[in-house]
């Protein structure tokens, strides 16, 4: 497992800021524990373990992803008389806006195309009367303008199709990514991102993870069920991390495999590591869920796979969520890996 670099440097500040006594303990210098003038996420929860990415987010008026004094000082008003700024996603409110695109419908001026009726007014067939044949080949003419009336209704009709649900995107976190950082950069609420990846943590974000980006209003398109051969092959990589099985387990990957932060390594790196990993912890358990597939331009298979976990050694227990993402790539019969990735959503 992995855990994110934002842990260990919470845990600092907290050392830190435990060691401190006589002063304003949430007074702004010392929040700001690095002395760099601004307040980031990371040092302000340490202070306020309740705070919400979103409450954040409101407090940071000018969004620079940090708070200056000034907006400190707000933020700690707000907390000091009970309540908590609210970010209510004002940036959805613009969507209204769309009602000036209604007035499109009057745009095909299709009151005057009406005036065509004014076509009939060649009362020049009346003097024709004369020729009982000239006016009945001349009737179907005022019949003309219904056929345009006809056409724009069914053009009416074809506008207001529904359109196609947005297809779901993944982010790759990068080094010093934050949620909310993210979450600006595809233009959706980080409360729906860690929604979308059943996050607990705003703050654990682990480099080279990969997590879903939802659409708009959080909705997230549903992952095709797994095909039995994925869920057989699933079923074996945990059971054999379960059991220690290293030798069993390195058949399951490809001679070249995109591993964590390692990179592009071969098996006897998987190897090192797994071992090193079993010996840390000598017992595990793993309760997977039903894993989602996606398949990939030249037939590889994405799986995600929710996962529940307990890692132990002597009176030491780890337990939590974690995220596992594997690429599978056809190799004869089966499957082998040629990538994976796992970060932690919940530790207890």
């Amino acid at each position: 497992m992995r855990y994110a670099p934002a842990v260990g440097l919470a845990l600092a500040l907290g050392v830190a800021l435990f060691g401190c006594s006589k002063e304003d303990s949430q007074g702004f210098a010392k929040v700001d524990h690095n002395k760099d003038g601004k307040i980031i996420f990371e040092e302000l929860i340490l202070v306020f373990p309740d705070l919400t990415v979103e409450e954040f987010l409101a407090a940071d008026a000018d969004h620079n992803e940090s708070l200056d004094d000034k907006e400190y000082e707000r933020f700690r008003a707000a907390r000091a008389g009970g309540k908590k700024l609210d970010a209510a996603a004002p940036a959805k409110a613009p969507e209204p806006a769309k009602a000036p695109e209604q007035p499109k419908t009057p745009e095909p001026a299709a009151t005057p195309e009406p005036a065509k009726p004014a076509v009939p007014a060649p009362a020049t067939p009346a003097p024709e009367p004369a020729k009982p044949a000239a006016p009945a080949a001349q009737a179907p003419a005022p019949q003309q303008p219904p056929g345009p009336a006809e056409a724009e209704v069914v053009e009416t009709v074809v506008v207001e199709s529904p359109a196609p649900a947005p297809a779901t995107r993944t982010h790759t976190v990068a080094r010093g990514d934050t949620l909310s950082r993210i979450a600006k950069k595809y233009g959706v609420s980080a409360k729906d991102i860690m929604a979308a990846n059943t996050m607990k943590n705003a703050d654990h974000l682990e480099a080279g993870a990969e997590i879903v980006i939802p659409g708009p209003g959080g909705a997230v398109a549903a992952a095709p069920a797994a095909p039995p051969a994925v869920t057989e092959f699933v079923a074996a990589y945990f059971a054999k991390s379960a059991s220690g099985d290293v030798n069993g387990l390195i058949d399951l990957y490809g001679e070249r495999v995109d591993y964590y932060k390692k990179g592009k390594s071969g098996k006897d790196i998987v190897r090192q590591d797994k071992v090193d990993y079993f010996q840390r912890w000598p017992r595990r358990t793993y309760v997977p869920a039903a894993a989602a597939v996606e398949a990939l331009p030249g037939g590889d298979l994405r799986v995600t796979v929710p996962t529940s976990f307990t890692a132990e050694k002597g009176d030491r227990q780890v337990r939590g969520q974690a995220k596992f993402t594997f690429l599978l790539r056809p190799a004869g019969d089966g499957y082998r890996i040629v990538g994976e990735q796992s970060v932690v959503t919940e530790k207890k």
